[in-house]
């Protein structure tokens, strides 16, 4: 008689009993549509978030600075003077507008499925783009360069917007959002 094959000596030695747990199958790697879209939308709030964030910590940086330094007010561009704090505010919702754009790429990067987080980030990506909306008529400036300057925080509450809905919309028909 021949001597067995090694694979059918290691088949004929597999477990056979219930109690004997067998190894769990190896799942493969499965590519999900729409990630060239995912980057896409994340991509565009990129330039806002480079910008919110050197603009933001400038600020921050130069209001502690001259307050540190006793000043009463500082020449912050646009010729206007502000007090420190008031410069130390604004540098503040601008890193505020960073973390937001920053949570709303990630969660578009990892396809975040939870209508909490989006509503989060949409509530204060609307309140931060009507607090600049605000801040714009107050002081005068013209629509063209206020969707300039922060359209990325538009982009991000409209994107919740739309994540929010498209999982709840997901829901109700009690089946898992598409990506």
């Amino acid at each position: 008689m021949d001597e067995p094959r090694k694979d059918e000596r290691t088949s004929a030695a597999a477990p056979t009993s219930l109690d004997e747990a067998a190894p769990p199958p190896v799942e493969a790697e499965v590519a999900r549509p729409g990630g060239g879209r995912r980057l896409l939308a994340a991509a565009v709030m990129a330039p806002w978030l480079a910008a919110y964030g050197v603009t933001g910590a400038w600020a921050v940086t130069r209001g502690a600075r001259a307050a540190a330094d006793g000043l009463s007010s500082i020449d912050v561009g646009y010729s206007r003077l502000v007090t420190p704090p008031g410069v130390i505010v604004a540098g503040t919702l601008l890193l505020a507008g960073f973390a937001v754009l920053l949570a709303a790429a990630m969660l578009v990067l990892y396809d975040a499925r939870g209508r909490i987080r989006w509503a989060a980030v949409g509530v204060v990506a609307a309140a931060l783009t009507a607090g600049s909306g605000w801040a714009a008529v107050n002081g005068g400036l013209n629509p063209g360069l206020w969707l300039l300057f922060f359209g990325g925080l538009l982009y991000a509450a409209a994107l919740s917007f739309v994540e929010v809905l498209r999982v709840a919309r997901a829901a109700a028909r009690g089946r898992p959002a598409r990506p």
